[in-house]
């Protein structure tokens, strides 16, 4: 007694227990909007909701459809007839309906293997779907991760220009000052006006850059572009601001090149295209061969017999019999399809050997341009410096009279220029970093 006490309050505890963890997994599942979003979660959502990712989960069960429907020739087919029209029964002397039922069953005995061929190459087509899919996904990932870093870099470009915007009003209300002061001359204001006001029209465009990336990212991820996403702070911007260095990728041309052949999507879809197209040469010169059918037939004449009622026996029949189907003649039909399924082979064996050389030359292109987006870091990084250190020597000139004002602005221009390089460079290396992986078929 006391045990069965015990065990049923254990027993609902685990019960609510595993009830809380149910609960928290599928809130774990779903994705806040209105949260900033990581770069997994956009992937994520995007792979979910995108029209490409849903049109590829259609071609996939529709060829899944074809392979069954391959698989259905290895079975019987069973079907049912019936009959109504008018006759003349003169022994009646008058137009007589009639009525005939029946069951008719069919199955091939023998084709020499075309439905084999037709069972393989439906597998090799699901086959090259599957690996096309996985083409589309990493094509999807590429598409969102750059867009993703679009919307951080242009957050960043904002940032910028909203500095520059507020040291040019600065700069106006101080020469304004001084030019009221007799220091400076209305030339000065003039000047000073016209910098604040293409620091003005910087910011309006980077704001504009920014409400574009970020109507893209959504349109990518399969939802409405008009709803204002934010994404999460990018961490690795903030660690490379802090160490001055980034991660460089330790591989050689010829690696990258190496796993591209080993990985791409692309070449498995050509290898099952060709193996596709392979079957359907054997399966023309298959229909060559005749096929051996049986039938069988089972037919009752409804009429006779709701108008008599006495031995259906009398008016029931069946028959079984088989059926050898060999073409003679066609003018050439089969011969030349055979020809033009051999032609077709070649030509994808010759495209198959072309992707290899297109994937070697874009694999070379992504590296290098992943080479040159990793020094274009580093000589951002020391344009930032260089600028900084500039504008601090003619800013202390100019407080003790050495320097004009308009060297101060020039200095000015050109570290928020080195600051504008410096984010461009930092996110066009990360998206050279993506398109490298995806162009050797590694990108997740």
């Amino acid at each position: 007694m006391v045990g069965r006490r015990i065990g049923l309050p254990l027993i609902l505890v685990v019960l609510q227990l595993l009830l809380i963890f149910n609960i928290d997994a599928q809130q774990q599942e779903e994705i806040d909007l209105s949260q900033p979003l990581t770069l997994e979660q956009c992937i994520e959502l995007g792979l979910e909701n995108a029209t490409s990712m849903r049109n590829a989960r259609l071609s996939f069960a529709i060829q899944e459809l074809r392979l069954k429907s391959a698989r259905a020739g290895y079975f019987p087919e069973i079907t049912s007839t019936g009959n109504y029209n008018f006759n003349d029964r003169l022994d009646f002397g008058f137009e007589e309906e009639n009525y005939n039922v029946g069951l008719r069953g069919s199955y091939t005995l023998w084709d020499n293997g075309q439905r084999e061929v037709s069972y393989a190459q439906a597998k090799e087509s699901l086959n090259a779907t599957s690996s096309r899919n996985e083409g589309i996904k990493q094509s999807l990932i590429l598409q969102i991760t750059q867009a993703y870093y679009d919307v951080l870099k242009d957050a960043e470009l904002v940032k910028v220009s909203e500095d520059v915007l507020a040291r040019s009003v600065e700069n106006t209300e101080q020469t304004i000052a001084l030019k009221d002061a007799g220091v400076l001359i209305p030339a000065d204001v003039a000047t000073a006006r016209v910098r604040e006001a293409n620091s003005q029209l910087s910011l309006l465009r980077n704001q504009n850059s920014l409400q574009i990336s970020q109507a893209t990212l959504p349109r990518l991820m399969g939802l409405d572009p008009g709803l204002l996403i934010t994404v999460a702070v990018d961490e690795s911007y903030q660690l490379y601001l802090e160490r001055g260095t980034i991660e460089k990728i330790e591989i050689t041309v010829e690696e990258a090149i190496q796993t591209a052949l080993d990985n791409r999507p692309e070449f498995k879809e050509t290898d099952a295209q060709l193996k596709q197209q392979e079957w359907s040469l054997t399966l023309s010169k298959l229909q060559r061969w005749p096929r051996l059918n049986a039938n069988v037939d089972y037919a009752v004449n409804l009429d006779d017999y709701l108008r008599v009622r006495q031995n259906f026996s009398d008016f029931r029949s069946w028959s079984v019999g088989a059926s050898l189907n060999f073409t003679l003649y066609d003018g050439g039909v089969l011969g030349n399809r055979v020809k033009e399924q051999s032609m077709q082979l070649e030509q994808e064996r010759e495209n198959a050997t072309d992707l290899e050389r297109s994937v070697a030359l874009g694999v070379r292109q992504s590296y290098l341009n992943l080479k040159q987006s990793e020094t274009a870091v580093e000589i951002s990084d020391t344009q930032v410096v260089n600028a900084q250190l500039s504008l601090d020597i003619i800013q202390e000139r100019y407080k003790v009279g050495k320097a004009i004002l308009l060297e101060v602005l020039d200095a000015q221009t050109s570290y928020a220029q080195a600051l504008t390089n410096q984010v461009n460079a930092f996110y066009d290396y990360k998206i050279a970093l993506a398109r490298l992986r995806d162009a050797m078929g590694v990108l997740e």
